[in-house]
């Protein structure tokens, strides 16, 4: 084979790699649990998130995240912020955390990356008995962020790209303490505290999504091998 042919082969192996994965996986880096109105918007007072140090303020609780029954934050509120890379596939995840008041609905916004702004937002009833999930995406404009207190708009859908996979939200649900009846965690730790639990979770598919021109460049390259290889064979 002519140098040109062994180039071309070593370019084609790098575009198929691109092809399997050309970035780091997802990574998801905070949640907000809140009650909303049935427009999604934020209504107070409570909300449940994984940012150390919020609660300090009225109305602020941990979320406390497992998987297979193993906790991925805490155990106590300064190591409450999560940092979980997401594998392609679906994952999923319970989540843990003390009462609040019962309200009719309740919202959630995953962070993603490192950002400080919902990549996926949803919202919808919370559950009093066991039952079917049922949610839908949360675009209201006034959601809660990072900080305490402070209002972000809601992503508006299920799914982002991160990188070359496609991040959707494929289920959601928050359920009163009575649905479940688990004590596993207390305000600003996890271990049981004689409270039972509002118990929710959520499952989280990664997709890889290509590039739109990889695809191209190695028709291209094919066909440039293919031309490359028939004036080999004429010489």
């Amino acid at each position: 084979m002519t140098l040109h042919f062994n180039r071309s082969l070593a370019l084609l192996a790098t575009l198929f790699a691109s092809l399997i994965n050309i970035s780091a996986q997802p990574r998801l880096t905070s949640i907000d649990v809140f009650t909303t109105d049935s427009s999604g918007t934020y209504t107070g007072p409570d909300i449940w998130d994984t940012q150390p140090g919020n609660n300090y303020n009225p109305g602020h609780f941990d979320i406390w995240i497992q998987s297979s029954g193993i906790f991925l934050n805490g155990p106590l509120d300064v190591q409450v912020q999560p940092d979980i890379s997401l594998p392609v596939g679906e994952s999923t995840f319970a989540l843990n955390a003390n009462p609040g008041a019962d309200y009719a609905l309740i919202g959630i916004s995953l962070f993603f990356n490192g950002a400080s702004t919902p990549a996926i937002s949803a919202f919808g009833p919370m559950l009093t008995t066991p039952g079917a999930h049922s949610f839908a995406a949360d675009g209201a404009m006034n959601t809660p962020g990072l900080s305490s207190y402070s209002l972000v708009p809601g992503a508006g859908t299920l799914s982002f790209v991160s990188g070359s996979e496609l991040v959707t939200l494929t289920d959601f649900f928050w359920a009163t303490p009575s649905v479940y009846n688990q004590d596993q965690v207390g305000y600003f730790s996890t271990g049981a505290d004689g409270q039972w639990d509002y118990v929710g979770g959520i499952t989280l598919s990664v997709v890889p999504v290509p590039e739109p021109q990889v695809p191209l460049l190695v028709t291209g390259l094919l066909a440039g091998l293919a031309t490359i290889r028939r004036k080999e064979r004429t010489r």
